[in-house]
Parts: C-alpha cells; structure tokens; sequence
C-alpha cells in the first residue's frame, strides 16, 4: 500500500510540474489604440524563433483580448495590424499585458480611378486585356476629321505588318491588302468579315480566288462614318476561327449599331482638295529639239534631220511641231471632294435601329477622272427575349466611276512623259490657224502606233 501511495504521489507531482510550466509559456492581453483607447479586434500576435520563422501565433478577439502560449519563452513576439505600426513585445508570463499600438498615416499621390465595361469581341467572349492573340482594334471615333474615303486609307500606316498598296492613283481605285507578307496558301489577301458576315460568301456568283484588286475592294466600299471598329487578326487567331480561309488574315469591320433612347439625328459633311504635287521637270520644246539635235548629229554625223525637229518654215506641219506643250500639265488638274452624310438611331426596350445614307464625290488629279458613292445602310434588332434577338441588316451601295482608257496598257500619264513636247495638244492648218481638232498624227518622228497618241485625246474618249 506504500509503495502504491508513493507511485501515485510521483506520477501526481510530475503532473503538476508539467501544467506549471505550460503555464509559465502562456501570454495574456489585451490591445488598445493608443489615440483613443478603443480595444482592437483582429490583430496578430506572432512568436518567431531566432531565425525569423513563424512557430505560433493568435488573433484578437472582440473585446480585444488574446491568449498565446508560446514554444519556447526565449523567442519574439510582433504584434502587427493594419493601419499601426508593428510592436515588438517582451513576454509576461505572470499577469495580463495591456499593449497600444500607434496608428500610422500614409500620404498617397492623387488616384485617379476610371471604370471601363468589359469590351468583347463579336469572334469570342475575352475579354481585350485577357486576349493574347496578335491583335489590333482601330476605334473608327479616333478618325473623326480625317480626310479617308475607304477603310482601307484609314488602315494605312496603323497597324504593324499590314501592307496596303493602291492599284492606282485614280479616285475610287482599289487597294492591295496584305497582311504579314505573302501566304503559300490562297491569295495572300485578307478575309473581310462585316458585322460576323465572311464576304466571300456575299454572292454564290462571288469569286473570291478569281476576284482582282477592285472586286476585293468593293467588299468594303462602304462609308467610313458607318464604321464603329476595324479589327485586324494576324496570327493564328484567325485560322482557329476561320479555318483555311483566314490563314492570310482577317479584317473585322463592325458597323454602328441602335441604342437604346431617343432619336438621334447626325449629319457630316467633308470637303477636300486633291492637290497635284509638282512632278519632275521636263525639258520644253526648244530645249527637247535641241538636245534632239544633238543626239542626231551624234549618233549619224550628218544633219539630214526630220522636219518634225527642223524648224522648216516649209513643212505642212511646222505650228504643229513647234510648240512648248507641257503634257503633263494638260493632263492633271487640281480636284475637289465632297461627302455628305445622314444617320438616324435610337429604339426602345424592343427594337433598335440605325439607318445612313451617303453621297461622296471626288474628282481625280488627272483630267476626266472622278468617283462617285452612293450607300445606305439599315441596321435593325428586334428583341424577342433576353435570349433571342432578330437582326436585319441591309447595305446598298452604288459605285460609278469616271476613268481614262489605256492604250497598249501605259495609262495618259505615261503617254505625257513620253510625249515630245514641241507637239502640239491642237491641229493647226497650214497658215498657223487653228483647226479646234486634236493633233494626233499616226506616225511621227517617235515613230508610229498607239503609244504615241495624244493623251489629252484619249482622255476625252
């Protein structure tokens, strides 16, 4: 029964020491605002051992009250909270801490918070700063004022890896569009999506692989004030979408759309000037005659010269050849341009509608050239349900375009350059008297054919 007794009193006893010595590691207390003495809710209180690693920790509760017991007593304790500063405490193992923390002030620059819808694209619903694909959105609100007349003048310049090339400088003359170089597959010319519509399935008779510069361009001869946004795929972004018929680039158009309020009308109007810059100088006709001269007597030792170039009094055609006629002065011209444009929108909770029309006229730098644009354009959305709405879309344009022939393919600029230009644009008669025909002789001393046929004249054809 002792040595009963006495195993109990031990195991008692180590009991007892263990307890006393948790107890000893146990922190109390309570955190306090220094300012005004409000009790803190929500506060950290850490233990770290000496090497800066968290082993334990507690948080205060409302009545700003914690309870941490520690591992090992010769460790640190922080005490840190949002808006104070972090406090180092020494523990007390023996009674309650009272503990204040002092508040601390930031000072910030001015911020300045703007909030931005999320803008989705019509191919998927990513948002643009989570969109990684290669590309580039034109808002059509930034060329307000410019002076284009296509999308295609408007693209140019603006985006990195698109090459657009006119086919020509005559107004209404239709562009090369290539996206990131030529393509092993197709055409190398860009897919044009109008409003989620591929246009080249605009019309079963549509050729897109046959189509020429001015096929592909009429695709998207539509008025630039119907234009919201132009969009450009160039990576393969555009082939996961379109398949093969993307692989050269895709050009997304997006038209202006109803919205819902009251009807807005707006009118534009854009006047321009087309201004021929000064091209290179020629020599006149008495400077080309003597240099003709020249290159005869050169060329042949002798001065059996054509009459055409001999200033001889005699010959039948002398005022005609004896002229100082800048033929490339005759055949360009200084053109003016003018776009008028109307649209209404507007719709209620169920319909909303957007409907334009567009008048454009511009004269071309050379004589005899002009392109005239009439559209119209009716966007309609009708909402069944918040699920379903019924779309109709109509776009009418009519193109009409005033252009020089070519002959033996040189257009009448190349025929100015070669023109000689002690000719004459007029015929005169024998005596020096005007005729009011053209001077267009079949052969001269240039020699013979259509390539040295009056320009000014064939421009009148």
């Amino acid at each position: 029964m002792k040595k009963f007794n006495r195993s109990f009193f031990l195991i008692l006893a180590a009991f007892s020491f263990i307890q006393a010595s948790a107890q000893q590691n146990i922190v109390r207390g309570r955190i306090y605002d220094m300012s005004d003495r409000t009790t803190i809710v929500g506060a950290n209180i850490i233990e770290y051992d000496r090497d800066e690693r968290v082993v334990n920790g507690a948080v205060s509760n409302v009545n700003g009250d914690f309870v941490l017991q520690m591992q090992n007593p010769e460790n640190t304790v922080r005490i840190s909270m949002i808006g104070y500063e972090i406090q180092e405490i020494t523990p007390n193992f023996s009674e309650p801490m009272v503990i204040e923390l002092r508040s601390t002030t930031v000072e910030f620059e001015e911020v300045t918070i703007t909030a931005r819808a999320s803008d989705h694209t019509r191919l998927t619903n990513i948002a643009d700063r989570d969109d990684a694909s290669s590309t580039v959105r034109i808002d059509m609100r930034e060329m307000q004022g410019a002076g284009f007349v296509s999308p295609a003048d408007a693209l140019q310049g603006r985006v990195t890896g698109l090459d657009i090339i006119a086919a020509s400088g005559d107004p209404g003359a239709g562009s090369h569009i290539v996206i990131r170089g030529l393509s092993s597959m197709g055409n190398s010319r860009p897919l044009i999506v109008i409003d989620g519509i591929p246009q080249s399935r605009v019309a079963s008779d549509f050729d897109l692989a046959s189509a020429d510069v001015e096929d592909i361009s009429n695709l998207i001869n539509i008025a630039l004030q119907d234009i919201r946004s132009i969009s450009v795929l160039k990576d393969g972004a555009s082939t996961a979408i379109y398949g093969s018929s993307g692989a050269d680039g895709v050009l997304i158009i997006e038209t202006h759309q109803g919205r819902l309020g009251k009807v807005q009308f707006d009118y534009q109007y854009r006047g321009g000037l087309n201004i021929q810059p000064d091209p290179i100088p020629m020599l006149d006709g008495n400077e080309y005659i003597m240099l003709q001269l020249e290159q005869w007597h050169n060329s042949r030792g002798v001065f059996t010269i054509p009459s055409e170039i001999a200033y001889d009094r005699d010959f039948r055609d002398f005022y005609n050849y004896s002229r100082n006629t800048d033929w490339l002065g005759a055949v360009t011209q200084n053109a003016a341009s003018h776009d008028h444009y109307f649209s209404l929108s507007g719709g209620g909770e169920r319909t909303r509608y957007f409907t334009s029309f567009g008048y454009m006229n511009e004269g071309g730098t050379t004589i005899n050239t002009s392109a005239q644009r009439f559209s119209t354009r009716v966007n309609l959305d009708y909402f069944l349900s918040r699920r379903f709405v019924f779309t109709v879309q109509f776009n009418y344009t009519n193109n009409q375009y005033e252009r020089n022939m070519r002959v033996d393919g040189r257009n009448i600029r190349e025929m100015a350059y070669i023109k000689s230009p002690n000719m004459s644009i007029w015929e005169y008669d024998e005596n020096g008297n005007p005729t009011g025909e053209y001077f267009n002789p079949i052969t001269s001393y240039q020699g013979s054919g259509a390539t040295f046929f009056n320009p000014v004249a064939i421009s009148n054809l």
